[in-house]
């Protein structure tokens, strides 16, 4: 049963870190809870028979599961079991519920409509879009961006102003209208930023940092103004920007922690799971270089958003490697 479980904690909002204990985890609640879990198998459905087996011999493991019968729902609610769950997701332990970010009024995007849960898989397909070179398949994108075909086709019809699917694939119909509705919608890869401050030149900082994250296993993805340095030069990189699976430590390699404002690197464990994903797409990422790389887009975005003063033009020059990766 292919339920990913960081995925679905991410989208909670909640971060994970190693637990006490060989297949343990520790989930960091956003109400500051601190939770030790050691998670199940996932499947389908959770009912009174999985839920009997999962518990024999005194154990408490953290159910998973696409989705929940009310009956499991409602003895997780009592404190009775705790559960993961896809649909909805959402996470109950000991009695109490954690669930995604339901619509609501006072959060609007940049287009004034009021947002939801973020559409990581729709913006993900944009991004991959983008990126392509021409049409591709909607199994090939679903298994590119770990979701189901249904949900490609849903983000399809979303966007059928801005792409089509005529059989052999889906593409774009204009990359500049797309790239534009994509900045106009994306809510950013959110998550938790960590300031440090350092010496030496901003992308040695990167490469150093890079390293060190390599090292733990955090995957670390280089974004901003280094990585537009790399793809499309023209600004000199006043800040790094790193994305890692996990937080990492970088005192002593170089760095002290610093207020993010005074930051020359941040580094952010993102809420959005997707970041990951096109990393081996087959599409245009640009001059190729030695740093492992954010895709364009999310390059373009935080340059969009950075205080630099320059950063527009860098933006630009991005912006145009992007619109060009199809041609």
């Amino acid at each position: 049963m292919a339920v990913d479980v960081a995925t679905l904690l991410r989208e909670l909002d909640v971060a994970v870190t190693g637990g006490s204990t060989v297949g343990s985890w520790l989930l960091h609640a956003p109400d500051g809870t601190r939770i030790e879990v050691t998670p199940a198998p996932a499947v389908e459905r959770m009912d009174a028979q999985h839920v009997r087996g999962a518990l024999a011999h005194g154990r408490r493991p953290l159910l998973v599961g696409a989705s929940a019968t009310p009956t499991t729902v409602a003895r997780a609610q009592a404190g009775e079991v705790d559960i993961l769950t896809e649909r909805p997701i959402r996470l109950i332990y000991q009695g109490r519920t954690y669930e995604a970010d339901e619509p609501a009024s006072s959060e609007t995007s940049r287009q004034g409509t009021p947002r939801g849960r973020p559409a990581w898989i729709r913006w993900a397909l944009e991004r991959y879009l983008l990126l392509a070179k021409g049409p591709v398949r909607q199994p090939a994108i679903a298994a590119q961006l770990g979701t189901s075909q249904q949900a490609i086709s849903a983000a399809v019809r979303k966007l059928k102003d801005l792409v089509t699917d005529h059989g052999g694939g889906v593409i774009t119909r204009d990359r500049r209208a797309l790239l534009a509705h994509w900045t106009a919608e994306y809510a950013g890869p959110g998550g938790h930023q960590f300031g440090w401050y350092g010496l030496a030149d901003t992308r040695e900082q990167a490469r150093a940092a890079a390293t060190v994250a390599a090292s733990l296993d955090a995957q670390p993805l280089v974004s901003g103004d280094v990585a537009a340095d790399v793809i499309a030069p023209w600004k000199l990189p006043a800040r790094g920007r790193i994305y890692v699976r996990k937080p990492v430590d970088l005192a002593g390699d170089g760095f002290v922690p610093a207020p993010l404002e005074d930051a020359t690197l941040i580094t952010c464990v993102p809420r959005d799971p997707t970041l990951w994903r096109l990393i081996d797409a087959e599409v245009e990422r640009g001059a190729p270089g030695s740093l492992p790389l954010a895709d364009p887009p999310i390059v373009l975005w935080d340059l969009l958003n950075s205080s630099d003063v320059d950063s527009d033009a860098a933006a630009e020059k991005v912006a145009a490697l992007i619109v060009g990766a199809g041609e």
